[in-house]
């Protein structure tokens, strides 16, 4: 078949005609006697008109400081009930709005801090150190917000006590091209850079994500506000009026118990962290019945773990995504629509979204390849991105206007999308491509391994080796041969873990569970 671009269906949009600070605002008070969001660790929630409520009081609080569209607004925090009201509050009056995350460390806070030079930084106690220190080594004089109780700054409890305009207060009129909110690339293979979504592109993706079909009527999601699905979590559940269930740590069995409790519908997590749900020792005793949708993707599920997810859960859809920070949803499989597909097409990550086109392009010729055919995936979508707060982006984009995604992958006959690897993490062995996060899936087979990440170590003529660092389940104590051997028995003789296993207490990752490979491959060839 020869080489074709993919075209998503078109729709009619509804929110293409107002900004983000009308969205939360109008959709809050048609919600408003609806619960909005839980917290899943304490029990405690709110309700649509609460969170309008306090975001508005929270608006004209900072509209008192002088805040407008020009702004930025910072926030640094875990799931929090109030973490949700500035960001909705800035919205209201066109600040950029921009989130952070507390494990980050000093350094990456602090060169985030300057790409972006925000003017307040609401912040929660645990992480004040953090953003006081990082402030003073980017010298950036930002007003510092504390949720919680503090003595030297502004408190956030502060800032919504009642108002006397309150009820007269509308979002501000902006420009929907202009800047609304940004976030971070995940900085895996470089220095993060702020991508910059205008009104209009979010509230496209947003839309993009709610024609892909998945249940969010009541979402439980781990991922803060720094990651990009964290405020399609919050942004989806605006729109559909749905329930927003959050808690800190992923832990198997917490998660049947929250189905239980909160009757969940879907539930959104990396791939990493649902090896702890086929762990839970007799899950028939939690009634899952209301659970429709298991939406995971960034990394590869191996087709015996997506089997043993799909079991778990007899009445609920794995649906495996693609997607990416500067464009939204790229590719999914139709909760309803692509049932059989979903089933048949383990490793997929579905079909192209809605409003979207995708092409498959050899990265050194830029020619459009046909199916089956591996290449650089190009997108171009409704939500794509501005491009980077202050930086030129002219160079991520080609002729057409597609984003270069980095991405190698391939569409099948049924133009089905498989995304292979990051070009920058592929690696070649003796002229052959080594794909490491398929090694790293059978490496999870194994009942020993909580956590790996494969990176190749150089090697003269041969190019590079497979190698891997693995971090052990507790209370396991097994032979590193024995964990090559496993591997060795599953892959090609070409993965082989030629390289050895190292075995380590912890592996670097980013806030969202990603492994960080290059890292641990520098700190493994530094040491040989």
């Amino acid at each position: 078949m020869a080489a074709r671009i993919l075209q998503g269906d078109s729709f009619e949009p509804i929110l293409a005609k107002i900004s983000l600070g009308e969205f939360f605002f109008d959709y809050a008070e048609k919600h408003r006697d609806v619960i909005c969001q839980i917290n899943g660790d304490t029990d405690e929630s709110e309700t649509y008109g609460s969170v309008k409520r306090r975001s508005t009081r929270l608006a004209l609080a900072l509209k008192r400081k002088g805040i407008t569209c020009e702004d930025v607004i910072a926030c640094c925090s875990y799931n929090s009930l109030d973490n949700t009201i500035p960001i909705i509050a800035s919205t209201y009056l066109g600040a950029k709005i921009v989130n952070l995350d507390p494990t980050l460390s000093s350094r990456n806070t602090t060169h985030l801090l300057t790409l972006v030079s925000p003017r307040v930084i609401f912040v929660e106690e645990d992480s004040l150190g953090l953003i006081e220190n990082s402030l003073k080594d980017a010298k950036i004089n930002s007003e510092i917000v504390v949720f919680g109780k503090s003595s030297r700054y502004a408190t956030f409890s502060d800032l919504v006590r009642p108002c006397a305009d309150e009820d007269a207060f509308a979002p501000a009129k902006v420009d929907l091209q202009d800047i609304g909110i940004m976030f971070f690339s995940s900085g895996t293979t470089g220095l993060p850079k702020a991508i910059c979504h205008s009104h209009y592109s979010f509230l496209r993706l947003i839309e993009i994500s709610f024609q892909c079909g998945f249940d969010m009527s009541t979402v439980l999601h781990y991922t803060t506000f720094y990651w990009i699905s964290g405020m399609l979590m919050l942004a989806r559940t605006f729109m559909e009026g749905g329930t927003r269930v959050f808690a800190r740590t992923v832990q198997g069995e917490n998660v049947f118990k929250m189905i239980e409790k909160y009757k969940l519908t879907a539930l959104f997590a990396a791939p990493i962290y649902t090896y702890s749900l086929t762990k839970v020792k007799d899950p028939e005793r939690y009634d899952t019945s209301s659970f429709r949708c298991l939406l995971t993707g960034g990394t590869p599920l191996s087709t015996e773990h997506f089997k043993k997810l799909s079991c778990l859960f007899p009445t609920a859809q794995v649906i495996f995504g693609y997607g990416m920070t500067e464009v939204g949803m790229i590719s999914v499989f139709h909760q309803e629509n692509d049932k059989e597909l979903i089933g048949s097409k383990i490793g997929s990550s579905g079909k192209i979204a809605p409003e979207s086109a995708l092409k498959v392009v050899d990265p050194n010729t830029g020619e459009m390849l046909g199916p089956n055919v591996k290449g650089e995936i190009r997108i171009k979508t409704q939500g794509m991105m501005k491009g980077y707060y202050k930086q030129d982006s002219s160079h991520c984009f080609d002729s057409d206007g597609f984003l270069k995604s980095g991405d190698i992958g391939y569409y099948d006959d049924d133009d089905c999308i498989y995304v292979i690897e990051r070009m920058k993490e592929m690696f070649k062995y003796q002229s052959w491509h080594i794909v490491p996060s398929s090694i790293e899936a059978v490496l999870q087979e194994h009942p020993a391994v909580k956590e790996s990440v494969v990176f190749g170590i150089p090697r003269d003529e041969e190019g590079e080796i497979p190698a891997a660092c693995v971090v052990l389940n507790d209370n396991f104590n097994v032979d590193k041969g024995e964990i090559e051997e496993f591997v060795a028995e599953r892959v090609s003789d070409k993965e082989r873990l030629r390289g050895g296993v190292m075995i380590v207490a912890a592996l670097p990752k980013t806030p969202s569970g990603k492994l960080i490979r290059k890292e641990v491959r520098n700190i493994v060839v530094k040491s040989m």
